[in-house]
């Protein structure tokens, strides 16, 4: 009788162990659910074009200027677009790939979302294109009203740590005739670096 209880005992250990990893691998995929659908629905708002956002702008600390002298603009960079000396039109962290793409994450309300990305090629000595693309929404960030493009040459000073140069942004209805709204203006960014 001794024997029975005992694989009794062992069996039920044995089950509580199976449910707790059923519950563990349940709540797992739960928890994956939810950041898939958390993901779709940002990628679903993704814009970084607000001409008239009412943004803060920020400013960060400095950061360390380790990188080495390079003619690469792969890395992250703290980027400010201003339309004169003393209008910022936009801020952002940039983040430029080897593989030609960019990714954008503005200083402007979720809501509106602040996400966006591109394509870059390299023209001359230290000196890029882009092409940047994202949506447009309402001012409430409700309603998509269509798409932006940002056009921008920039040239990587010789230290490789800062860049500067000018951009073109211009912004499109939902089935892609210009809406009449564009801005010109220029750019200046500081690498950001792990020191």
């Amino acid at each position: 009788m001794k024997h029975g209880a005992k694989q009794l005992e062992t069996i039920a250990s044995g089950t509580r162990r199976i449910t707790s990893r059923a519950r563990f691998s349940l709540g797992a995929f739960a928890l994956l659910g939810v950041l898939a659908l958390f993901a779709e629905t940002t990628n679903a708002r993704a814009a970084c074009g607000d001409p008239g956002g009412s943004a803060e702008h920020v400013t960060l600390p400095s950061q360390s200027q380790s990188a080495s002298a390079s003619d690469s603009i792969v890395g992250l960079w703290h980027v400010t677009y201003s339309l004169s000396p003393t209008v910022v039109f936009n801020e952002s962290f940039d983040t430029w790939h080897s593989d030609g793409t960019e990714y954008d994450n503005a200083d402007l309300p979720p809501s509106g979302s602040s996400v966006c990305e591109g394509v870059w090629k390299q023209i001359g000595p230290r000196t890029v294109r882009l092409h940047h693309v994202g949506w447009t929404f309402s001012p409430d960030g409700t309603t998509l009203t269509g798409t932006f493009t940002l056009d921008e040459t920039s040239t990587l000073a010789p230290n490789g740590k800062t860049y500067s140069g000018t951009f073109a942004f211009k912004t499109y209805n939902r089935d892609g005739s210009f809406t009449g709204t564009e801005f010109d203006g220029t750019i200046a960014a500081i690498r950001i670096t792990v020191d």
